[in-house]
């Protein structure tokens, strides 16, 4: 792909991109009123984890758009023929997408220990996360296998968008039942 292949991919979003951003915002709105609600009632730890989760969900909405991970393949695959190790990128993807994951499994321990001891929702969030950093890493990884597979459905959503729907969804739920438990604030 080229860089103006990139640019032409980001002017014809089509109605499977739109849906998933209008879900990202919409998941990253309920986690930003998570975030309030755990604000009055003093949880700082719940409140630090749904703010940071409300950027990431607007982060990830953006990158929809913007398909932000093409663009990182795109100047990837012009360095690599730029400075002479086309030949050897397979490698180089491969222990790209090794260390994405050996760094995804040791933030996803540090953040189930940083949650330890919060609310149930925090944790069913964490679920929601998980399937949608899966769906990343997966993609990342581009297997051509997985990628036939995974692109089947229905003509405008595919397996890979339902998964990505799925994870958003569960995160939305997650901070609406969050919010939805009774405010008692926390006497000190």
């Amino acid at each position: 792909m080229q860089f103006s292949d990139y640019l032409s991919s980001i002017e014809h979003a089509d109605m499977a991109d739109w849906v998933t951003v209008f879900a990202y915002l919409i998941a990253a709105a309920i986690s930003a009123t998570a975030a309030s609600k755990a604000s009055l009632r003093r949880e700082r730890r719940d409140h630090a984890f749904w703010r940071a989760t409300a950027i990431l969900m607007i982060f990830l909405g953006i990158n929809e758009l913007l398909d932000l991970q093409t663009l990182l393949t795109v100047i990837g695959r012009a360095n690599a023929e730029a400075y002479g190790w086309y030949a050897i990128h397979r490698t180089v993807q491969y222990y790209f997408v090794a260390g994405l994951a050996v760094f995804a499994a040791f933030a996803g321990i540090a953040v189930l220990w940083l949650t330890r001891g919060t609310h149930v929702a925090v944790r069913i969030a964490l679920i929601g996360l998980g399937f949608i950093g899966l769906f990343i890493l997966l993609r990342a990884a581009s297997f051509h296998h997985l990628d036939d597979l995974l692109g089947r459905g229905f003509k405008a959503f595919s397996l890979w968008m339902m998964q990505e729907l799925l994870g958003i969804l569960i995160v939305a739920g997650a901070a609406w039942l969050y919010c939805s438990r009774a405010v008692r604030v926390k006497a000190h």
